[in-house]
């Protein structure tokens, strides 16, 4: 528009000037037309100044770009677009949704498909436990199993607040439910469980998230403890917060790692040599545990120990 008004502005100066018009009024017709535009260039920036609002701030969200009024063709043409390609956006998020959605279902049912065989094989290993080759099937099937409900346990975790259930918990009786569970796995290791947790000790939680919280640290720390290591499960109250401790002497994780620990499929060091690690459960632990509002942290010390603290509001 500018470019035209120039164009237009240096012709008409010519043939005026050819006219003999400027002689004695040049530098008034190049105020008037200076004028002109500068009033032009105004009425246009108050006309879209709603635009140039929008497109100078930083949008919270995708709505944020529907809430113009229009007020002019450029406006409307702008919100038109956008409200177009809002469409095309919601169509895609909705599609990956349902693809998601389709996905979760198939994955949930194998999942559970796969749950019967491994059941008949436990029951098998279970009544031939004395033969030594059968001894090796259960531990290689509880492996399958343990996999098996980390990926349902994984499906699930966004729906986890829907099936939460905060209540009055003893801290005791859910570690000694954990160390019953994975009695064989201790035995299997050859490591010991040694637990340190007062009868009356209680925390304010979810009994069936922070037991799978607790599982699946005190099931690392047997993997990683050394033969006819301990694992010690202490519980105490610490500044008005109630913790529980979970130490293991192992092989320990390395100080490049230990930051990374609880990212979703990271297996650093440790995952590697040992080649059993999936990088899913710490994940899911610290996604349980922020959602029900309790603290993990960490310390190692590479070759030595691990230690675990989960700490509980009171």
């Amino acid at each position: 528009m500018i470019i035209l008004y120039i164009i237009n502005f240096i012709v008409l100066a010519f043939f005026y000037n050819k006219l003999g018009g400027f002689k004695e009024n040049m530098s008034y017709f190049i105020f008037l037309s200076l004028f002109f535009l500068m009033c032009f260039l105004v009425y246009k920036y108050i006309l879209n100044k709603q635009i140039y609002k929008k497109l100078s701030e930083k949008p919270k969200s995708m709505d944020d770009m529907l809430t113009i009024d229009p007020h002019s063709p450029l406006e409307e043409a702008f919100f038109k677009t956008i409200q177009e390609y809002m469409k095309l956006y919601n169509k895609d998020i909705n599609f990956m949704k349902n693809s998601q959605k389709e996905y979760k279902i198939m994955l949930n049912n194998w999942v559970h498909q796969m749950k019967t065989p491994v059941s008949v094989i436990n029951l098998l290993a279970q009544n031939n436990y004395d033969n030594e080759d059968f001894q090796k099937v259960a531990l290689e099937n509880r492996r399958i199993d343990y996999n098996l409900s980390q990926i349902l346990t994984f499906l699930r975790i966004d729906d986890f607040a829907n099936d939460m259930k905060i209540e009055k918990v003893n801290l005791k009786i859910v570690a000694l439910e954990v160390v019953n569970e994975l009695k064989e796995f201790f035995i299997t290791q050859s490591v010991f469980p040694k637990l340190s947790i007062s009868q009356n000790l209680s925390i304010n939680t979810d009994k069936k998230w922070i037991k799978y919280a607790i599982y699946q640290i005190v099931n690392n720390a047997i993997k990683y403890s050394k033969k006819n290591g301990t694992v010690y499960i202490n519980g105490f109250v610490e500044e008005d917060m109630v913790v529980l401790e979970i130490i293991n002497r192992g092989i320990g994780i390395k100080k490049s790692d230990i930051n990374r620990i609880f990212d979703v499929f990271f297996t650093g060091d440790n995952g590697r040599t040992f080649g059993e690690s999936t990088g899913v459960g710490l994940y899911i632990v610290k996604k349980v545990l922020d959602i029900l509002d309790h603290k993990i942290s960490v310390k190692s010390k590479p070759g030595e120990e691990t230690i675990f603290y989960i700490y509980f509001k009171p």
